[in-house]
């Protein structure tokens, strides 16, 4: 099976020209799918048009599937199929660069999203390589970076937990998102790249400096990632697939589009099953 990819910017992107007539969803559509998704970070496939079985079934060519948000509904067909829906005077909570539940110690591999109902004009999704931002980075800084690490926590969706529950209610939303601390340089597993691992949405603080320091080196880093030359900028048609690798690349859904309703079906993909599972350090016990 062969796949056309064709470049969307020099940062990252690509459309893919699939095969005519019905997908088939295969373990070698997932070979090549996950080839091209090392190389490009953001596929984009045009009126794929996929049931949320097809979603499913795609997504399990990549790897395990199951990291569901701990606040969003899933589809009546299949709980492994996430509903996001926006409209009337529904404020989106995604319009903030980011990667997928990094609040998570492992957060999910790749996302799959498809677009439901979108309007006319807007609702466009933003994606940022986090490999050129770290590239673009003072080699300076990229040295001392790499020997910090920064806490992640779940955001602003403390303001809907405290709406339904109070303090209480972010105390137990905490308790079912998690809070995880990453290296602020991460390494992909698959190409060995490094990649800056901080998001505005969801990094909090830097360990070991004081909440000034934490807060300026963090506000530098947010502000290198809204440059437009790491972007590419998807805008949806119905039936549309994007699938991204969470690990090198952060995600801005615009919310311009208010009050008019966008609807998105997403697949959550936890692990990669092509990345050879983790060596356990030297002089250390491996879990049984």
């Amino acid at each position: 099976m062969d796949l056309t990819c064709t470049r969307l910017t020099p940062a990252l992107g690509a459309t893919v020209a699939l095969p005519p007539g019905p997908l088939a969803v295969t373990d070698e559509l997932g070979d090549r799918l996950h080839a091209a998704l090392m190389e490009h970070l953001v596929l984009v496939l045009p009126a794929a048009g996929l049931t949320p079985g097809e979603m499913v079934a795609l997504g399990e060519t990549l790897g395990e599937l199951g990291a569901r948000h701990h606040s969003y509904v899933t589809h009546p067909d299949s709980e492994d199929v996430v509903v996001l829906t926006w409209g009337g005077d529904q404020k989106p909570d995604a319009a903030e660069w980011h990667a997928d539940m990094t609040y998570r110690a492992e957060p999910p591999f790749a996302s799959i999203l498809q677009a439901v109902d979108v309007p006319r004009v807007g609702g466009d999704t933003l994606w940022a390589s986090m490999y050129a931002v770290h590239d673009a980075l003072d080699p300076g800084l990229r040295s001392d970076l790499e020997q910090l690490a920064a806490v992640h926590d779940m955001g602003a969706f403390r303001t809907p937990a405290y709406l339904d529950g109070g303090a209480e209610g972010i105390t137990d939303a905490f308790v079912r998102a998690g809070t995880a601390v990453h290296p602020m340089i991460a390494h992909h597993p698959v190409t060995g790249r490094p990649y800056l691992n901080v998001s505005e949405s969801f990094t909090r603080f830097v360990v070991g400096l004081s909440a000034p320091e934490s807060a300026r080196l963090l506000t530098y880093l947010f502000d290198l990632v809204n440059r437009p030359d790491f972007h590419v900028r998807l805008k949806w048609e119905p039936g549309t697939v994007a699938i991204w690798d969470n690990r090198g690349t952060q995600h801005y859904a615009v919310a311009d589009y208010l009050p008019h309703r966008r609807e998105m079906h997403r697949v959550a993909v936890v692990t990669d099953r092509r990345t050879p599972a983790p060596r356990p350090a030297e002089g250390l016990t491996a879990p049984v």
